[in-house]
């Protein structure tokens, strides 16, 4: 957890410079082991096939009799024939003799320093016709790489041995020559790739300074409707631009909501407050009759409601899109339901002579899991919708239907329909189709925006289908 923090600390630049460099680091180091022991094996590899080379060739001068003789009595002639083998022994020192199986020396070079140990693993292998390679350190402190062959004539021991040693001073000197140019060149290269790695990095991030630069151009205003320049290559920060200029385009469309929200909000208000100071300037002016101050009171208490029932609404708003408001479902009865919204609605309906057809079929009985007063304030506020875009004598339909997961209250209207261009809008705020409505006869559009909010609540969606001049179709649908 702590050095997660402590990385979390260190720039996102230095972190991948120090991954970079860690794993290219694991990666030579990687090369370079492998090479090295390539490399050592097959410089061993080498020496042991020229120590068997020329223990054979050995051997097969001794397969006649004159050369054997010719050979035990000349040491010269063996030490010439390693000679061959080892180019001269410039560069190793190749020592060689016959024993047989008790260990006694019968012919040897007379460069050899001392004598060649038979080991029981040399003696157990040889009397299977097998040679064996092993290493010694001597007095000197060097290594004694040696070969013992067994002499064989008719596929049988003779129970002589053909030893050839050399030194190997001269190939560990040739392993450690290489390792040390390897690990050399490797840490070269590896600084050489982390520096091009933090270039490359810094080269990178560049893109990213240059947005953090427009970004503070910007500065802390309110006017959103400048936009970042996309990057030609089509990659992650193409993707980050762009998402951001959509972010912007967010904010940018909240604050033009905003300034309209203000701008609604003050002509709403602003009619009945003038209402009501007119009435008040109005009664103070003369002496007037009991009758015209009660007439006076009466409109002046009338715009104080509406103007009180658009804070409340408002207010209701606010609270239900900030998920503010607490749930507690009760069950609720869709017959009880339908019920108390066709009394909350009759006297509107009356008024407009418009008739609501109420068709809950076998579904009356069934029961909702909801807030009740908040689903009858959504679904209200839709019925007087359709009522106030219905002409005198139509019929608004109220139609209860079920799928396998939800309840659909859909409520039918057969007025003027919503323009096309006007569909995206109608659950905002303050929205209204038709401008040429006053406030008595087309509202102040809250209602639809509340529907949807407080429908949202409950996990609930409307939709809305419409034909211009066909009537409108609104779904509230919610969850069993």
């Amino acid at each position: 957890m702590m050095r997660s923090r402590v990385l979390e600390k260190i720039p996102i630049r230095i972190r991948l410079s120090i991954g970079h460099a860690l794993w290219m680091a694991m990666l030579f180091s990687a090369i370079g082991i492998g090479v090295s022991r390539v490399v050592e094996d097959s410089v061993y590899q080498a020496l042991d096939t020229t120590l068997l080379a020329s223990a054979r060739t050995l051997r097969d001068a001794q397969m006649t009799q004159a050369e054997k003789k010719s050979a035990f009595r000349n040491p010269l002639y063996w030490e010439s024939m390693i000679d061959e083998f080892f180019g001269g022994q410039r560069y190793v020192r190749a020592y060689a003799q016959l024993v047989d199986f008790s260990g006694q020396v019968k012919a040897k070079t007379s460069n050899i320093p001392m004598s060649l140990p038979v080991t029981p693993l040399a003696l157990s292998r040889a009397d299977k016709g097998l040679e064996t390679y092993e290493t010694f350190r001597i007095s000197s402190g060097s290594e004694l790489r040696q070969i013992t062959l067994p002499v064989v004539r008719a596929n049988k021991f003779t129970g002589e041995l053909i030893q050839v040693g050399a030194s190997m001073s001269s190939s560990l000197n040739t392993v450690n020559s290489v390792k040390v140019m390897l690990w050399i060149s490797l840490s070269l290269g590896l600084i050489t790739s982390v520096l091009f790695g933090y270039l490359l990095l810094k080269w990178s991030f560049k893109p990213v300074a240059r947005i953090t630069h427009e970004v503070a151009r910007m500065g802390f205003t309110d006017n959103f409707d400048k936009r970042l320049k996309l990057p030609k290559a089509d990659d992650e920060l193409k993707l980050l631009v762009r998402t951001f200029n959509e972010m912007l385009g967010r904010i940018d469309d909240g604050f033009g909501r905003l300034r309209r929200f203000a701008g609604d909000v003050s002509h709403e208000l602003r009619t009945p407050i003038a209402v009501l100071k007119g009435e008040a300037e109005l009664a103070l002016r003369r002496e007037r009759s009991g009758e015209e101050y009660r007439a006076a009171l009466v409109t002046i208490v009338d715009e104080s409601t509406q103007m009180s029932g658009i804070v409340e609404n408002l207010l209701l708003l606010a609270r239900a899109q900030g998920q503010a408001i607490p749930i507690h479902p009760e069950s609720v009865a869709i017959r009880d339901l339908t019920a108390e919204l066709e009394h909350s609605v009759r006297k509107n309906y009356e008024e407009k002579a418009v008739t609501l057809d109420v068709d809950l079929g076998t579904l009356g009985d069934h029961y909702l899991q909801i807030g009740k007063g908040y689903i009858i304030i959504a679904i209200k506020n839709i019925l007087l919708n359709a009522c106030k875009h219905s002409a005198t004598g139509q019929t608004v339909q109220l139609d209860v239907r079920e799928t396998s997961t939800t309840y659909r209250f859909v409520i039918i209207d057969h007025g003027e329909g919503i323009p096309k261009e006007a569909m995206p809008y109608i659950f905002d705020l303050f929205y209204r189709a038709d401008t040429a409505r006053n406030r008595s006869s087309g509202g102040v559009g809250i209602g639809l925006s509340l529907a949807k909010a407080l429908v949202s609540l409950h996990g609930g969606t409307i939709e809305v289908s419409s034909t211009e001049g066909g009537g409108a179709s609104f779904s509230v649908i919610l969850p069993k």
